[in-house]
């Protein structure tokens, strides 16, 4: 193999990079297993280092698999398994930016290997399809194969952990020659999301964030929550807040104030949607206001022998929420933006302002102003039918009808987080999320949340259908 160049001051003026390829028993990162390992590190400190290695998946490799990367279960029979090869691994890997082309892939497998050896493995990860995406935009195609030939790059055992771990690597070169190596740095800086730490959190406080799903509070002054935020990947979510490059005005303000961050895993982004709803409310961080709780939210109701819609306040009747008996409409933010909403709803479809609550007539028969201007149908004095009015009335107040809860009690919804073996079940009842076995206050936001994830997955909640 000829002489590897290091990567450009530049690049390196980053840190260390650890560009690696894996040759794999298929495609799927939590099933699957790997076969091979290349690595090779470039460092200021060293010149470029190369570490490789077969390992014995512990499972037959599929014939085409074989076929693709010519290794064989004869090849890997006596090679040693991931568990042996972990700690020389880590030692490859630890202080380095993962490098890879279509590193989620590399990532994944790497990731799981270590989750099947019992121990956890994260790492800023630099994906070189998203840098050739990033500095050739107007390319026809990003993969390994389009790459090698759109820059001539010279490739020796293609399908194999080194040869396409070389592979991806001169292309980074090529890259520096045909822009510069500034130009690239920028591109991987800003692909890495590389933070630029508050000055007021100590050199480690990112180091031990999660890939997993879950919720991140920043704390400020006097240890009071001034910002709660949900990510699918709470490390690269939480690094993205203090990326140079992509730093909003409000990014820059917390960065000033934060003092302290903490992160709580959940299984998935559901269940880091729910707790983040339920910390914003309970907190009230001072730079979260759409989530705030809303302590006035209600619903207008419908009684069966009365068309005037009454107010009904969500913590008054929490416990019959979704009941099929009772009419409900909304739910509303308040009782002003209820009356807004009917006023406008009534002057849509032409409703009576008596009936609607808005007026009441002084003597039997008496007009309601909409009638006399032509916008009622007359139920105010006779000239259209009790029923009639009111099945307008549903009609025009369908768009906002609460659904009845779909179970008989409570239900459980399932959340899985296979890479980082972690179940969730979280419970709600009649609209409401429940924590000890108690209901919380009914939340809009909440209810909007369940009603969308019972529409896309019904078969991961469990509890008895009520009708």
């Amino acid at each position: 193999m000829r002489e590897i160049a290091n990567l450009p001051d530049a690049l390196l003026a980053l840190g260390d990079f650890a560009f690696i390829d894996v040759e794999t028993t298929g495609t799927k990162p939590l099933e699957d297993r790997l076969t091979e390992v290349a690595i090779i590190r470039f460092s200021r400190a060293h010149p470029p280092r190369v570490w490789q290695s077969l390992v014995n998946p512990g499972v037959p490799i599929p014939s085409e698999i074989q076929a693709l990367t010519g290794i064989t279960n004869r090849m890997v029979r006596d090679a040693p398994t991931f568990f042996d090869l972990r700690d020389e691994l880590r030692g490859q890997l630890e202080g380095a930016y993962f490098v890879a082309h279509n590193a989620r892939f590399d990532y994944g497998f790497i990731k799981n290997e270590f989750r099947r050896a019992g121990e956890p493995f994260t790492s800023d990860v630099l994906c070189t399809v998203r840098l050739s995406r990033k500095l050739y935009p107007g390319a026809s195609g990003h993969g390994l194969d389009a790459i090698v030939a759109r820059h001539r790059l010279q490739i020796e055992n293609r399908h194999r952990a080194l040869g396409d771990t070389l592979a991806t690597a001169q292309f980074v070169h090529h890259a520096c020659s045909e822009h510069s190596e500034q130009s690239v740095a920028a591109a991987a800086r800003a692909l890495l999301k590389m933070p630029s730490l508050p000055a007021h959190l100590p050199p480690d406080a990112l180091d031990a964030l999660p890939d997993s799903p879950g919720v991140y509070l920043f704390y400020g002054i006097n240890d009071l929550p001034i910002y709660i935020g949900k990510a699918k990947a709470l490390r690269e979510r939480v690094r993205a807040h203090f990326s140079s490059d992509h730093m909003s005005p409000n990014d820059v303000r917390l960065s000033q104030e934060l003092r302290r961050i903490e992160w709580m895993p959940t299984a998935g982004e559901f269940g880091a949607l729910l707790l983040e709803s339920q910390l914003v409310k309970e907190k009230l961080p001072l730079h979260n206001v759409a989530l705030r709780r809303k302590e006035k939210i209600g619903f207008l109701v419908l009684d069966e022998a009365s068309d005037v819609p009454r107010w009904m306040s969500a913590s008054e009747e929490v416990q019959t929420l979704g009941a099929p008996s009772v009419l409900r409409f909304g739910p509303f933010t308040d009782k002003a933006s209820a009356r807004k909403w009917l006023m406008y709803a009534g002057k849509e479809h032409e409703l009576c302002d008596h009936a609607l609550g808005f007026s009441s007539p002084r003597i039997q028969g008496e007009r309601c102003f909409s009638r006399q201007v032509g916008r009622c149908h007359g139920v105010c004095e006779g000239a259209e039918g009790g029923a009639d009015h009111r099945a307008r009335v549903l009609d025009a107040f369908g768009a906002l009808a609460f659904p009845p809860w779909p179970f008989e009690g409570r239900a459980i919804y399932e959340e899985r987080d296979v890479a980082n073996d972690r179940v969730d079940l979280l419970e709600f009842d009649r609209w409401c999320a429940l924590t000890g076995g108690e209901p919380l206050p009914f939340d809009g936001d909440v209810y909007r949340l369940l009603v969308r994830t019972l529409a896309r997955y019904p078969d991961r909640f469990s509890g008895t259908a009520a009708f």
